[in-house]
């Protein structure tokens, strides 16, 4: 994601602005840029070619996902139609910035944006309301490998859940809303296993060393003179 940034600002910086289309989109020059030079776990690059003659920027989800990241961080500004990068953005683009943009991008993608804009999960704002919680959590349960329903269960509050109309959508949430973001932002690892009967995803995930780089914790008990049981 830190990859797909740089490159964004460095076509806005070159470009004097991102040229927006009337839907609001990022063109497909621009989209292909980046789609063409960057990875994305979860989604196979191979798929989203076969399966669209064009590349618009709703169909390479990492890109679409930065873009939007980075207007949450102040880092592009739309104005009449067209992004432009901000003189904090242009100065992110120099290689030793790459942690500064790395952090901007953290605190855009959790506490700036909304994250059920982008699963259509009709469980609201869970588990990103209680973000802080969820990463303490992954930084002492998340060493192995490590299924998302084992994650969900040890991580998560689950007694906020109001509403659940299918049982997989905690899952669901928990995937696209916490565990595959931290992948692309480097914090996580994930790999595949064999599909198991019943429903569930096949992907297991890790922390990675860059976690505890990134994110440190000042956990204090409330009413910790007393005995707790």
């Amino acid at each position: 994601m830190v990859r797909a940034a740089r490159l964004l600002l460095a076509l806005a910086a070159e470009k004097g602005g991102l040229v927006l289309t009337p839907a609001g989109a990022l063109k497909r020059v621009d989209v292909r840029h980046v789609f063409d030079q960057t990875e994305w776990p979860g989604y196979d690059k191979a798929t989203t070619l076969a399966m669209n003659k064009v590349i618009n920027e709703h169909d390479a989800y990492g890109v679409l996902f930065t873009r939007i990241a980075l207007q949450a961080a102040g880092l592009l500004r739309k104005r009449s139609g067209v992004l432009k990068a901000s003189k904090a953005a242009k100065a992110m683009l120099a290689p030793e910035a790459a942690p500064t943009l790395l952090a901007a991008l953290f605190e855009a993608v959790f506490w700036k944006m909304n994250l059920q804009d982008f699963d259509r999960n009709p469980i609201e704002f869970w588990p990103q309301h209680h973000m802080g919680v969820i990463l303490w959590s992954l930084s002492v349960t998340a060493h192995d490998w490590s299924s998302a329903g084992t994650l969900m269960q040890a991580c998560t509050v689950m007694e906020t859940l109001l509403e659940v109309p299918a049982d997989d959508l905690p899952e669901f949430a928990m995937v696209s809303r916490v565990l595959r973001p931290l992948t692309w932002l480097g914090l996580l690892e994930s790999r595949k296993r064999e599909a198991q009967a019943g429903r569930g995803f096949d992907e297991d995930f890790r922390a990675m060393p860059l976690f505890r780089q990134l994110v440190a914790f000042e956990v204090e008990m409330q009413g910790a003179e007393a005995a707790r049981h």
